[in-house]
């Protein structure tokens, strides 16, 4: 998974003082920032590294900003391997100003001293996004990102599959989504109501959605709770549904197999982020109109909590000499109508609250036969519980999760990643204990 946008309220104050043991060399703007001090008038050059397609957004900041260039440099994603080449670069003193960087990892790049405290620049600016993605742009208080996107989770299903097996409408708790998959299976035993969840960042985001997180902090010390009656509830009612064949064993948008399903009519619906939609549009062109959004299935009737999956901000790494005008920037990308058009044309659902509300995303879709999709979006962004600490570690939580998985349930996943996060943060020489 590329990201689970989870909440990122603090990092422990000893992580935080722990993070300058971790000293990189100063990044590139000593060399290629040629501003000086930040706030000089003489032109700016930064570098700005990510995977998105920016491009277009960094040629209108640039046409519009001719004393301050940004030049655009595409990296792998960061699970492969983005992060890594930023943290080399910042080492040897040749990194980027600016970085896109998944709302997820900010504490572990705050934790090696990679990233700024942008706050004396961003504050003023921060009531123009969504609370959850201030939130996971945030840590201790302080402003390590401005928020670009955001992935809140909604029900993608298939409305002529659901006229044929006899389901009226998409269930709106998981009970209901059990009892329809029994009903499908009843029908058609090669025919799968769902997909399942395979992954650290599902489980995540679905974990998020029951109010419970897998970290927190307690005097100075991390507390690891991935074992909690939260993970524990959605892991064993996943399992179940996989026990039973009641779902697909993998699958979603942009997976073959999910496709070649989807093309044969055996799966009616996924869970997955409001991005994932282009993944049907450009795999799955001949199934417009069929599909349609609806609101996440929730624990609780009527409770209406959603999750988010995905998402990044853009950070402005340690050393860069000109963080007053990468803010400038950051914010251009984040918020100006047209740079957020852009965006959305590239695939992303804008954290802007302004840009949530534009055109292209509140009109009908055609895909989606003219459902008004965005506002299901919208509603699903609204409604993410903001009880979520991220942790040091987390690419490490997706590597052990995906190795667990393939040996066991996932119960048994989460009382061996559990252990294995403890020993993680204690190397990173972490005071942590088991929540």
């Amino acid at each position: 998974m590329d990201s689970t946008t989870i909440r990122s309220r603090r990092l422990l104050a000893l992580a935080t003082a722990t993070a300058i043991t971790f000293g990189v060399g100063a990044c590139s703007s000593d060399k290629k920032d040629s501003a000086g001090e930040s706030g000089h008038s003489r032109p700016v050059n930064m570098e700005f590294w990510g995977w998105a397609g920016y491009e277009k957004i960094v040629d209108q900041w640039n046409a519009s900003h001719p004393n301050t260039k940004i030049t655009f440099k595409k990296i792998p994603s960061g699970p492969k391997g983005g992060y890594t080449q930023i943290s080399n670069a910042l080492t040897a003193g040749k990194g980027p100003c600016l970085a896109q960087i998944e709302y997820q990892n900010i504490p572990s790049m705050l934790v090696k001293n990679s990233v700024m405290d942008i706050t004396q620049y961003a504050s003023d600016g921060m009531d123009k996004y969504i609370p959850s993605a201030v939130s996971a742009s945030s840590v201790g208080g302080k402003i390590y990102g401005v928020p670009v996107d955001v992935g809140p989770m909604v029900l993608f299903y298939r409305k002529d599959l659901f006229a044929k097996y006899g389901i009226s409408k998409p269930p709106a708790t998981w009970a209901e989504y059990k009892a329809d998959a029994e009903k499908v299976t009843a029908a058609d035993p090669g025919v799968k109501f769902g997909t399942m969840l395979g992954d650290a960042g599902s489980l995540a985001s679905f974990t998020l959605q029951t109010g419970q997180s897998w970290y927190s902090t307690k005097g100075d010390s991390w507390t690891v709770s991935i074992d909690n009656p939260g993970t524990r509830k959605v892991a064993s009612y996943w399992q179940d549904l996989k026990d039973k064949g009641l779902v697909a064993k993998t699958g979603s948008a942009w997976d073959p197999q999910f496709n070649k399903a989807s093309e044969a009519g055996k799966v009616l619906t996924f869970v997955g982020a409001a991005w994932a939609a282009g993944g049907l549009k450009s795999d799955l062109q001949n199934l417009s109109g069929k599909w349609r959004v609806a609101p996440m299935p929730t624990w609780g009737a009527g409770d209406g909590k959603s999750a988010s999956s995905g998402g990044s901000a853009t950070s402005v790494m340690t050393g860069c000499k000109t963080p007053k005008e990468a803010v400038q920037f950051a914010d251009f990308l984040s918020s100006d109508p047209q740079a957020v058009k852009s965006g959305i044309e590239g695939g992303l659902y804008p954290a802007s609250k302004a840009g949530q509300e534009d055109p292209s995303l509140t009109g009908g879709d055609p895909y989606f036969g003219g459902q008004k999709v965005g506002d299901v979006y919208k509603a699903s962004a609204a409604q993410v519980p903001s009880t979520w600490t991220n942790g040091p570690t987390f690419q490490q939580v997706e590597t052990d999760f995906t190795g667990a998985i393939g040996k066991g349930t996932l119960p048994d996943a989460v009382t061996t990643v559990q252990a294995s996060t403890v020993a993680a943060i204690k190397k990173l020489g972490l005071s942590v204990t088991n929540g």
